[in-house]
């Protein structure tokens, strides 16, 4: 790969046109594939030798003073990198991005909150939140890559239209971009798009299957535990509830890992919120029993629905839906729908113990 300027880093990151001060392009995962992730071939990314150690992150957080705008915003910092120069722009510019994007939603909720008062409307604060997540330290597969996400969404008490930047970076002494080219070779689009819509048209009713236009150059994806994922945008193939659809594939020669079986995973259930629903069904807070376990867990208020994620295992479960599925199983009752309660979603203790296939201590 030739060296790129840190000029192209701004690429990585999707969207450019703004819409009440925030990009129209790029949003929040929402898994919709196989958690089971075929296998594609890499190219030949031979990275430099990574760090001893992965790279860190801290964070900036953001206010607002604007009585109009609720704002939650924590900006991440790296440290670690091998090309320290590298990473201080690359910090800076993902500061000035939040404070940019928070500048213009400032501006548009006072002028909302103008008009209403004008028309003698009620006006409801807009709400801005900005998080991240280190997908990849550089520690992992494939060796010496950096993958960050950061969410960006906004609501003006409507559907909101989130946005998700990616950032793919090759830790070395001169640091540098990775593309998907990098990742899996020049010719690689026509072979990924056909892999998208077969898995797409393994779901029709999730999809709009006529809308998808395969890969743009500048495409939003990241890397993780040895898998590419690849994301759309919300709405842009798929309906709104689906979130941004999200396709992942083993980067070939990378297993999905051992599972909680073979690793012996076990969940103390005495370090988990729990109790006994009325027909004495055991439930546990999915959020405790998550981060025990060493998942990632993610929720979408629109849809009442929580993503389950470590690695290539990969599952969903929605607010009174007595129904748990585990990548492309068939759903099955476990007697009692996940439940919110005292501000914690739980769920039957079985789905830890018959879809998770984690063994329970009590």
């Amino acid at each position: 790969m030739k060296k790129k300027t840190m000029k192209r880093i701004t690429l990585s990151a999707a969207g450019a046109a703004v819409i009440l001060g925030m990009s129209a392009a790029g949003l929040p995962v929402h898994a919709m594939a196989s958690a089971q992730a075929p296998a594609i071939a890499s190219a030949n990314m031979q990275a430099a030798a990574p760090a001893a150690k992965g790279v860190t992150l801290s964070e900036k957080v953001l206010k607002s003073t604007n009585p109009y705008l609720t704002a939650h915003i924590k900006v991440p910092q790296l440290a670690g990198m091998l090309d320290t120069h590298y990473q201080d722009e690359w910090n800076d510019i993902m500061l000035s991005h939040a404070q940019k994007d928070l500048a213009n939603w400032e501006k548009e909720a006072a002028e909302a909150a103008a008009k209403a008062k004008k028309a003698h409307q009620e006006f409801r604060a807009y709400e801005l939140t900005i998080t991240y997540s280190l997908k990849s330290d550089g520690t992992g597969i494939p060796a010496g890559i950096i993958s960050l996400e950061i969410v960006t969404e906004g609501s003006t008490g409507g559907t909101s239209m989130p946005r998700i930047d990616t950032y793919n970076v090759k830790n070395a002494a001169a640091a540098e971009r990775v593309t998907l080219s990098d990742l899996l070779g020049g010719d690689y689009k026509a072979k990924l798009d056909a892999d998208i819509l077969a898995q797409m048209k393994k779901n029709p009713e999730k999809y709009f299957l006529e809308d998808y236009k395969g890969t743009s150059e500048e495409q939003t994806f990241y890397i993780e535990n040895g898998e590419l994922a690849v994301v759309f945008p919300k709405y842009s193939i798929a309906p709104g509830y689906v979130g941004s659809p999200e396709f992942r594939f083993a980067l070939k020669g990378q297993s999905a890992g051992k599972t909680n079986q073979e690793t012996g995973l076990k969940l103390d259930l005495k370090k988990a919120a729990t109790y006994k629903n009325a027909r004495g069904t055991e439930m546990v807070a999915l959020r405790d029993a998550a981060l025990q376990l060493g998942y990632e867990l993610k929720w979408n208020p629109s849809s009442k629905t929580a993503e389950v994620r470590k690695g290539a295992q990969w599952t969903s479960v929605t607010v009174g839906k007595d129904a748990y599925s585990y990548a492309k199983t068939a759903p099955r009752a476990l007697g009692a729908a996940p439940v919110l309660r005292q501000n914690k979603l739980y769920v039957p203790v079985r789905f830890i113990s018959d879809v998770l296939k984690v063994e329970v201590q009590r």
